[in-house]
């Protein structure tokens, strides 16, 4: 079988540094915000190019409390895009906030940011650009849109160390988000997220709110959750930050050979635009025919290939049991019904991949 996500691969080629991070870990007695997550936090922020990193325990979290710090009271919104995972949305909800759609551009998949303007109400607090699939948004261009009184919160979930015009994601906007789910371009073995930021302040409360707004173990002074990265993962993570660029590189090898050697008039890979570095999270592209066919035709032979995303945000029931409005987005509809995400993982042999593209151009071929 040929696993759209392979995770084994990458345990073996660190286990080693892995197995030694952990036992340092265990050894030390101490498995809750001590070195390790001090030691990861700067890692990572000095790696995305900002001050500050914040280690929570989810990449929703993540969003839920850099949200927190957008000054959001009821009825307040925040513009995204339909087309990204649920979390995005439920972390908007989850902060108290009305999520507000605005379709994405056909050939990125991205927040299409010219129809951005004409979602802003006075009600509006923040955007959240999520960068999808490794391809990054525009924020320079996104600010001048907003202005300075918007919030720019960068879901960066998909893209640790991608780039625009050499600013990476996550040092962008006035917080960038990540994940740390296990299949993420750095992920760790559970659960975990950080929150970027170069705002001290900002960075001072958020430490506070990750773990029940406390200042002592006896004292709290405002409302906060338990939140907390914890040091195996930390420890995971900082393992596999000093790897992060080689296996991008690797991702980034494989997507143009994928473009090499699929067939372009029936497979269309995500656009990325110049300026833009992607680092390929997934490698999602566009079928212009008979793609829930190649589906199941991919299955038959033993290929595991996904769809991200089925439907938009706006359709599904959780989201129609709360807001009644309807929305007319025919881009995002459209990429719905087409889009497919082929197996794909930095150590994925060349080999592998072309034994893919051989039965997709197969499949075409009969058809």
């Amino acid at each position: 079988m040929i696993w759209r996500c392979d995770l084994v691969p990458q345990y073996m080629a660190y286990k080693k540094e892995i197995h030694e991070a952990i036992n340092r870990v265990l050894g030390s007695g101490r498995y809750i915000l001590a070195s390790e997550v001090a030691a990861f936090e700067r890692e990572f922020a000095s790696y995305i190019g900002v001050e500050y990193g914040i280690g929570v325990n989810s990449g929703t979290d993540a969003l839920i409390l850099a949200l927190s710090m957008c000054d959001i009271r009821e009825g307040d919104e925040v513009i995204t895009t339909p087309f990204t995972a649920i979390p995005t949305y439920a972390a908007i909800r989850h902060a108290g906030a009305k999520p507000v759609f605005v379709d994405i551009e056909p050939d990125t998949f991205l927040l299409d940011l010219a129809k951005v303007k004409d979602a802003i109400t006075p009600r509006t607090k923040a955007v959240v650009p999520v960068h999808l699939f490794g391809n990054a948004v525009d924020i320079e261009l996104l600010r001048k849109i907003v202005g300075r009184d918007i919030f720019i919160v960068e879901d960066c979930a998909q893209a640790h160390g991608a780039e625009v015009r050499g600013g990476k994601a996550g040092s962008l906007g006035d917080f960038g988000v990540f994940s740390f789910y296990p299949t993420k371009n750095l992920g760790g073995y559970g659960d975990g997220g950080i929150i970027t930021t170069n705002d001290s302040e900002a960075a001072d409360i958020l430490r506070k709110k990750r773990v029940y707004g406390m200042i002592s173990k006896d004292e709290f002074i405002f409302d906060g959750v338990n939140s907390r990265l914890d040091e195996l993962q930390a420890a995971i993570l900082r393992v596999k930050l000093r790897h992060l660029d080689r296996m991008n590189k690797r991702r980034s090898e494989l997507a143009d050979l994928y473009r090499r050697h699929l067939p372009e008039e029936c497979i269309r890979p995500q656009v990325v635009r110049r300026g833009v570095k992607s680092v390929h999270h997934v490698y999602c592209a566009l079928c212009i025919k008979l793609r829930d066919e190649l589906l199941v035709f991919l299955e038959k032979n033993d290929i595991q290939a996904n769809v991200y995303y089925p439907k938009p945000l706006y359709k599904q029931d959780g989201y129609r049991k709360v807001y009644r409005k309807e929305y007319n987005l025919p881009v995002v509809e459209e990429v719905s019904k087409r889009i497919i995400a082929l197996p794909f993982y930095p150590e994925m042999s060349e080999e592998v991949l072309l034994s893919v593209t051989e039965k997709i151009t197969e499949f075409y071929g009969e058809k």
